[in-house]
Formats: C-alpha cells, sequence, structure tokens
C-alpha cells in the first residue's frame, strides 16, 4: 500500500521492544513508523524532511507501518517474511541488526552462527532462512548488490577488524555497525586503530544519550 514515505520527522522514540518509532508528518498527516535502532540513528533528526521506504503489515486488530532508510533493507524484509515462522518483527530485528550485505552474504554462505547474533534468531529460525531464502537471496543479490560498487578489500579487512575488537570489549552487534556508519560518514576508514578510537567516542557519545 505505502512504498514509501516523505515528510518531515515530527519525532523519534527508542522502545524497549522490537521496534523502535519515528513519526513522520507527511502533508498534515502524522505517520506512526517502526523502525529498527539503526534506521533510527540514521535516518535523521527531528525536523529533517526524509524519504523513508514502508512496507505495511495487517493483522486483524493491527495496522503497523515498517520504515527503512534504503530500498534494499525494504526488499530483504520482505523476504524474511517468506520464512516459516518469522513475522514482522522478527524480519526487522534481522534487517535492523545487519547490512543488506551483510545479511544477505551470511544466508548464501550459510553462516548461521552470523545470523543468530540477531535478536531473537536462534540456531532453528538461522537454519530456516538458510534452507528456505538461499536460493532466492542468490538472485536478489546479484540484481541487488553484486552490481554496486564494492569498497577496496583493505577497506573491509579493516571494518572486520574492528569489528573483532568491539565484540571483543562487550559491545553489540547493533553498537558495531552503528558506531562503523558513523565513521564511514565522517570519512573514517583508514586504519584499525583510528577507527577504533573513533568508534569508542562514538559508543560513549550514545551511552550518555
Amino acid at each position: 500500500m505505502f512504498a514509501y514515505l516523505h515528510g518531515t520527522i515530527q519525532s523519534k522514540e527508542i522502545s524497549a521492544s522490537a521496534a523502535d518509532r519515528i513519526v513522520l508528518d507527511v502533508g498534515g498527516v502524522g505517520y506512526e513508523i517502526m523502525v529498527s535502532r539503526r534506521t533510527l540513528s540514521t535516518l535523521g533528526a527531528i525536523g529533517d524532511i526524509v524519504t523513508i521506504h514502508t512496507a505495511l503489515s495487517i493483522k486483524e486488530t493491527d495496522w503497523s507501518i515498517f520504515g527503512f532508510s534504503s530500498l534494499e533493507d525494504r526488499e530483504l524484509f520482505l523476504l524474511m517474511q517468506s520464512v516459516t515462522g518469522i513475522g514482522p518483527k522478527l524480519a526487522l530485528a534481522l534487517v535492523g541488526n545487519f547490512s543488506a550485505r551483510q545479511l544477505a552474504e551470511a544466508i548464501i554462505h550459510e553462516d548461521q552462527k552470523f545470523i543468530t547474533q540477531a535478536p531473537g534468531v536462534g540456531t532453528k529460525v538461522a537454519q530456516r532462512i538458510v534452507l528456505e531464502l538461499k536460493a532466492k537471496i542468490e538472485d536478489w543479490y546479484q540484481k541487488r548488490i553484486s552490481t554496486s560498487v564494492s569498497e577496496p578489500t583493505s577497506k573491509s579487512a579493516v571494518a572486520e577488524e574492528v569489528r573483532t575488537i568491539l565484540d571483543g570489549l562487550g559491545y553489540t552487534t547493533t553498537e558495531i555497525n552503528l558506531a562503523l556508519i558513523e565513521a564511514k560518514k565522517a570519512n573514517i576508514t583508514e586504519d584499525v586503530e583510528t577507527l577504533v578510537r573513533h568508534s569508542l567516542r562514538t559508543l560513549g557519545a550514545s551511552a550518555l544519550n
């Protein structure tokens, strides 16, 4: 029903549940949109005009709009719900915890351990995701991800080493993803030490907010 919504962010709410919330003013109508923590942090600030890719979930007593910062995230969200036993909130946890490339490549390479890092996703769910989605994701990946410009191998290696360091310090996958996104926006990707220092400053600032 809604492919995307374009409007002004009126409020942002961090929730204790599986999804955070953004209220978007579109032509004087406020739409409550459920988003992942990653999307909440990266979409923009209150007062910013943004475009949010959306998917509508309809149940007997509840209509919910789910929002994403990219079209790839929205498409993966819809694909995830084709897996037996995965509803919109668990699909949001999966898409919100990893980048589209990370999640797609984990499924293609049958990396169930990586997939279980998403909140609420156990071994059996990860197995079903790989079993039921691998063929679809391979096709989607070729059309959507492999045609985009890849990061240089050296930068990818640096990011992975930083991930390992931050994971060893006890940070969650979501926190690490957010820190690396902020570093990329600041064009800080040149070496491990600099990237770790910037990530720790970002995570420290987030903890104070």
